[in-house]
């Protein structure tokens, strides 16, 4: 237990060592720092027009609250940051306010891990190297967001319902990418809350009402104030302008169908269609294949969701009580929407690791196979996002740094659930345990070969540059779609137990 003591206090000083590191940040820092100077500068009814920078306010009110919060605190520390006209700026304290707001807000992802699975479940997500690339040098609020939506999931399993729904709403209006997972929620709390069913009485109409008032009301406060400005705001959420895939591909069907499509091209001759490739996320028109516009992804996703809202149906009430049974399926409609959804971006795959790590602290009693996915899925989901960090040694050395730290810490925290011991050999017989050793460690490596130590500079010579990316991407998605595949084949071991 001292150990899980350290390596939780030892993810916070991780975090504040790489403040001195000046690594390397996107655009997004920009664009969380704009967010700040619009809210703090600007009246309520222009945070949605407002467009002197490219990076416009596109996430949800609840999220623009917490930027007007944090403003607040920004003010104290530059004012200059909070100048809607001074774009790009990037002041000493400007950084570092940003990134320890950051890992302020990776206070509320511990809480909601130990929520979920207590210290046993907090530490493995708190070293999720996935995480740590996103948020702390890539730069983003991930690890606040999935915090709530842990806390979430918690609050239903244990059967405080309104509170766990109010917290999934205000979720959704922090980031509208988690509607991803509200027909899980919906079905989920129809079935085992509400009652539903085939057959009269069809459900407990007072439960739905009180459900009903719950969410609706909780909506109603957050998006209040942009009534008016509904068709606005809509238009900032839902850019269906941006193409089928993002600039850097996530690993899912999409990046394979894309691939086809480039090697179809080449093998026809075909010079038609435009360069997926380019760097920008952007309409991508097939040389070769059927350019895919967004409402098909939308029909193909309602169709590959269709089997898991009929098992979420027909959840029974010994499945409904079992703690972690709400974060698997969570992690199950995460995956059919990150494998068939519209520009998914890389990152999001974090939507399906993050639950599916605290589901499988929170049910596994044996050695049972989901904690070994869990850390397979962790580990590439890890791997999958190291190149939006650019091919610099000091950022190239920290990324696998923390890649393998993670692996470590996972792997330890997944063997000390099974009652082994801490000692260096069992921390390497769990990740030998853990991941499919002989197939999974070579593309690693080979991939970090040919991609960041000059493997594909010396065969190509400045040619083809965005192939490493794109092998990257196409591996991955490989991995992550058999990985998925076994997920969906486990469910009925874990409703078997439930059941017995």
């Amino acid at each position: 237990m001292r150990a899980m003591w350290g390596l939780l206090v030892g993810g916070f000083l991780l975090r504040l060592l790489l403040l001195p590191l000046q690594l390397y940040r996107s655009t997004d820092f920009e664009v969380h720092r704009n967010w700040l100077a619009v809210t703090h500068s600007l009246p309520m009814s222009e945070w949605y027009f407002e467009a002197t920078s490219e990076w416009t306010l596109d996430y949800p009110p609840a999220f623009a609250y917490f930027e007007w919060l944090l403003s607040q605190a920004a003010a104290r520390v530059d004012p200059g940051m909070l100048e809607v006209r001074n774009l790009e700026y990037g002041s000493p304290a400007t950084v570092l306010f940003q990134r320890c707001s950051v890992i302020c807000g990776d206070l509320i992802l511990v809480l909601g891990a130990w929520c979920m699975g207590g210290l046993q479940a907090a530490v493995p997500l708190l070293w999720n190297s996935g995480l740590l690339v996103v948020d702390h040098v890539h730069f983003q609020y991930n690890g606040m967001l999935y915090g709530l939506l842990l806390l979430s999931i918690a609050a239903i399993e244990s059967g405080r319902v309104y509170v766990g729904s109010v917290l999934f709403v205000l979720l959704l209006c922090m980031k509208h990418i988690f509607l991803y997972v509200a027909p899980v929620f919906f079905v989920f709390l129809l079935r085992s809350h509400c009652d539903a069913r085939l057959q009269f009485p069809f459900l407990r109409w007072g439960r739905l009402v009180k459900l009903g008032l719950a969410v609706l009301g909780t909506l109603l406060v957050l998006l209040g104030p942009f009534l008016q400005q509904l068709p606005q705001l809509l238009k900032r959420l839902f850019p269906f302008g941006r193409g089928l895939t993002h600039a850097y591909w996530a690993p899912n069907c999409w990046a394979l169908y894309n691939t086809l499509d480039r090697v179809l091209a080449k093998v026809v001759g075909s010079k038609s269609g435009s360069a997926s490739t380019a760097g920008f996320a952007e309409v991508y028109e097939s040389a070769v294949l059927w350019t895919v516009p967004p409402p098909a992804t939308f029909v193909l996703t309602l169709l590959a969701y269709g089997p898991l809202l009929v098992r979420i149906w027909q959840v029974t009430k010994a499945e409904s009580r079992e703690k972690g049974r709400l974060a698997l399926y969570v992690a199950l409609g995460s995956a059919v929407a990150f494998t068939f959804g519209w520009h998914v971006h890389e990152k999001a795959i974090l939507m399906v690791t993050v639950p599916l790590m605290a589901a499988s602290i929170r049910m596994d009693s044996n050695r049972y196979p989901l904690g070994r996915l869990a850390v397979a899925l962790s580990t590439v989901s890890a791997f999958s996002v190291m190149p939006l960090l650019p091919l610099q040694p000091k950022e190239t050395a920290v990324k696998w740094i923390l890649f393998c730290a993670g692996l470590l810490v996972e792997s330890h925290c997944l063997a000390r659930r099974f009652g082994d011991d801490w000692t260096w050999r069992k921390v390497l017989s769990s990740m030998a345990y853990f991941l499919d050793w002989q197939l999974v460690v070579p593309a690693y490596v080979l991939l970090g070969l040919y991609h960041e130590a000059g493997g594909h500079r010396l065969l190509f010579r400045g040619r083809m540059e965005f192939l490493p990316l794109m092998l990257i991407s196409d591996v991955c998605a490989v991995l992550v779609l058999t990985y998925f595949g076994k997920l969906y084949e486990l469910l009925p071991i874990y409703v078997k137990e439930a059941n017995d």
